[in-house]
């Protein structure tokens, strides 16, 4: 069985686009999308149930006491029975088109498959100058303080092998969860995958200074282990 697993936190305007997307590129057949909802209060819940009365493997769940991007990636890992599992974004900013390049390089054999804007093929669409500096100074933060050697650490587009990975791989990270993966477990076989990111339509960004700061912060615990 393969897991699509998607945060959503006030996302009605583009989840009801993205998931008959998902189910257009892998199909229905042994494939799953969980939506694990952060109890938005923009219609995001109404818009998935119509939707599961069309698509029988698409899952919803709502967490009203939990927040969190990480928090909510976990939660859903721990209901996935086994198979692949692709985390992405909710904001069409990771295009389903990529899911199967992901989900193939995972039947060759690594363990991690990281959907990347840095290297040959990738890059970034709708981004404004200052945002794109921001993400280059980061990522290259990133990599040399914790000496990565995948070209995107920041990347949110991944696929895991085992759902373990995402259960017990990280625990202090709010956002950037691949970054503490590849830091804490070094042994994992690990691909990229170009992907090209478009920045989102709909809806309001999440990324703010709070956002910067806690993958600071991260970087700092991590430096040590």
């Amino acid at each position: 069985m393969k897991t699509v697993i998607i945060p959503t936190l006030n996302e009605a305007e583009n989840i009801g686009i993205l998931i008959p997307l998902i189910i257009q590129y892998l199909g229905q057949d042994d494939v799953q999308i969980f939506i694990v909802d952060d109890n938005s209060s923009d219609g995001t819940h109404s818009v998935v149930r119509d939707l599961q009365s069309k698509y029988d493997g698409v899952k919803l769940f709502i967490r009203t006491k939990e927040r969190g991007l990480s928090s909510a990636i976990r939660y859903g890992a721990r209901h996935v029975i086994d198979g692949p599992v692709v985390v992405m974004d909710a904001d069409l900013s990771h295009h389903p088109r990529y899911l199967n390049s992901i989900l193939e390089q995972l039947a060759n054999g690594y363990d991690v498959v990281v959907g990347s804007r840095y290297i040959d093929g990738g890059g970034c669409e709708g981004w404004p100058g200052r945002r794109i500096a921001i993400s280059r100074i980061a990522t290259m933060i990133g990599r040399l303080l914790l000496r990565l050697r995948i070209r995107d650490p920041m990347s949110g587009f991944v696929g895991v092998k085992s759902k373990d990975i995402l259960t017990d791989g990280f625990s202090d990270a709010d956002y950037k969860f691949l970054v503490e993966i590849l830091a804490r477990h070094r042994n994992l076989r690990v691909a990229e995958v170009p992907i090209v990111f478009r920045d989102r339509t709909h809806g309001k960004s999440k990324l703010g200074a709070k956002t910067i700061l806690l993958y600071l912060a991260l970087i700092m615990k991590l430096v040590v282990v």
